[in-house]
């Protein structure tokens, strides 16, 4: 008998193979609850986004809806929530699944919709973090609307949008694109048909599913909605109407902007992948792409308003909205593609946002007329939109590759037209892009119009006059500084001065319009001053 080897034992692969199961048993069980943590605390900041639309929203509007503004915020989280938990999960994720002799089970589900887990009923434990994070994403798409339909719509009708939107509009969209059965999907198993345009459509985090729905969505509410009073003189020329806190847009900003950080990296929805390997990698390109997408976006944009300023008016302006606007804007052109963009293809898509944010948001005003307060449209829809074809134009053949994977048939798949690439991926993003128009849009303006039959869209002339903080939620949001913020902004219309109330107290607002009036004649003076002296210097 031969002697025993403990060196040839240690190095034998029996051995490495006994070591590594026990390894493998001791140590992946970990991995999906540190996935499922990294997916909750990426979700709970996504969540602090809708603080973030709220104070750019109420900070871009004027101090009589600042109350009306929040509230609708928190009715996005409450009814959205309610909508997304009874019908939205099930409609977009409730696949059947059929399961073999091993236990191996592959989805069965339609092409269209999902059709189980209403109400999470019988939903397994392991998918309650992509539940909340698909929660936030829902209450994000339908908060969009908050801010272009601000100022004149009923509180009643932006409650039953945001269940609409998130019960069913959003939901549906998402099976399409994001399930391993919707017809759009890049996933979709080969068992139940052949890839759109052999690729799939690449809208990996949400420039279209949920940016672009919300900004069209917006639009559909502001063009059924109508201008807020005085924003068109009877000429259809825009008038200037100025939001009342810029302190409150910049907070916004921030918040929003560090939700998109982890907006973009927790749809990766893991950190380690299943087989043990880090994916860490590709989450950290997710945020250097958002970083490119906000500085580059926001630069861009400032500079565009500046040489439009100066070529309009004579006088360059540093635009705080610009700058806001042109970088979300940005973001929101490489969010679909964060994680498979190289550091210098994200920041193309940042200029590429601020380039267009200006020329769209002139566009929607003088154009075609549309009353958007927060250029809703044009960031996320504007933004959404080009974020597609972006994608489809710079996506990385490496980077595609270790985000997906082969194709499901084995096949390699197809990276972006622009490095080298087919014109596939191109191809499918642009039917998405009007399969999302066309469903939202398609909706919206019939679920609004409707709503306008009934009376139950618009505040009547006098409520919008007062503002919505008064005419409907109790009062002010600023109860102790009525002068600072001029009586809650009353004015005139035919001649007839409005009274805001108080505790049961007029108020006359002739004296603050002729006060408004007089500081008007002055700055107008002021600013004939200052380009006197312009010229006089050139």
């Amino acid at each position: 008998m031969a002697a025993f080897n403990s060196t040839d034992f240690l190095t034998s692969t029996d051995f490495s193979t006994a070591v590594t199961t026990q390894v493998k048993d001791l140590t992946f069980g970990w991995i999906p609850n540190i996935n499922q943590a990294f997916v909750l605390s990426d979700g709970y900041f996504v969540f602090v986004m809708q603080l973030g639309f709220a104070m750019l929203t109420a900070g871009s509007c004027r101090a009589k809806s600042a109350k009306s503004i929040c509230l609708k915020n928190i009715m996005d989280v409450m009814f959205g929530g309610a909508a997304y938990y009874l019908l939205g999960w099930a409609f977009a994720y409730g696949d059947k699944t059929s399961c073999d002799a091993d236990g191996v089970c592959s989805s069965i589900g339609n092409p269209f919709i999902g059709t189980e887990w209403f109400a999470m009923s019988e939903t397994p434990y392991t998918s309650y973090a992509t539940f909340y994070f698909q929660y936030v994403f829902a209450i994000s798409t339908a908060t969009i609307v908050s801010g272009a339909v601000a100022e004149r719509i009923q509180f009643i009708s932006y409650a039953m949008y945001a269940f609409f939107i998130c019960a069913w509009v959003y939901p549906v969209l998402s099976h399409w694109v994001w399930t391993a059965s919707g017809w759009a999907s890049p996933t979709r198993l080969t068992t139940l048909g052949p890839l759109l345009f052999g690729s799939g459509v690449y809208d990996t985090v949400g420039s279209g599913a949920v940016h672009m729905v919300g900004g069209v969505a917006g639009l559909a509410g502001a063009w059924v909605a109508g201008p807020r009073i005085g924003r068109f003189d009877s000429n259809g020329k825009p008038q200037p109407i100025h939001g009342h806190n810029a302190v409150y847009y910049t907070i916004g900003y921030l918040l929003l902007a560090l939700g998109f950080f982890c907006f973009n990296s927790g749809t990766m929805a893991q950190i380690i992948a299943p087989d043990g390997s880090s994916f860490a990698q590709v989450v950290a390109r997710c945020t250097i792409s958002t970083v490119m997408g906000l500085c580059f976006g926001g630069i861009t944009a400032v500079l565009v308003n500046l040489a439009y300023t100066k070529f309009t008016t004579g006088h360059a302006v540093w635009d705080l909205f610009a700058a806001g606007n042109g970088s979300l804007t940005g973001t929101i052109v490489i969010t679909s593609g964060c994680a498979a963009l190289q550091p210098w293809a994200a920041a193309v898509g940042g200029i590429v946002g601020g380039l267009i944010y200006l020329p769209s948001s002139l566009f929607m005003l003088h154009v075609l007329k549309i009353d958007d307060p927060v250029d809703a449209f044009t960031v996320h829809g504007v933004g959404g939109a080009a974020g597609l074809i972006h994608y489809a134009f710079f996506a990385s053949k490496d980077l595609i590759d270790t985000l997906y994977g082969p194709a499901p048939d084995g096949s390699q798949r197809h990276w972006g037209c622009f490095l080298g690439g087919s014109g596939n991926v191109l191809a499918a993003n642009l039917v998405w892009i009007l399969v999302i128009f066309g469903w939202t849009f398609g909706l919206m303006v019939p679920f609004f119009y409707i709503l306008k039959l009934c009376g139950l869209l618009r505040l009547s002339p006098k409520e919008e006059e007062l503002g919505p903080d008064v005419s409907h939620h109790g009062g002010t949001a600023y109860p102790g500084l009525q002068g600072a913020y001029g009586d809650y902004e009353s004015s005139t219309k035919g001649g007839t001065a409005y009274k805001t109330v108080e505790n049961g107290h007029g108020k006359d607002a002739s004296s603050l319009t002729d006060k408004i009036a007089s500081l008007e004649t002055e700055l107008a003076t002021l600013s004939a001053k200052v380009k006197k002296m312009d010229t006089a210097e050139l």
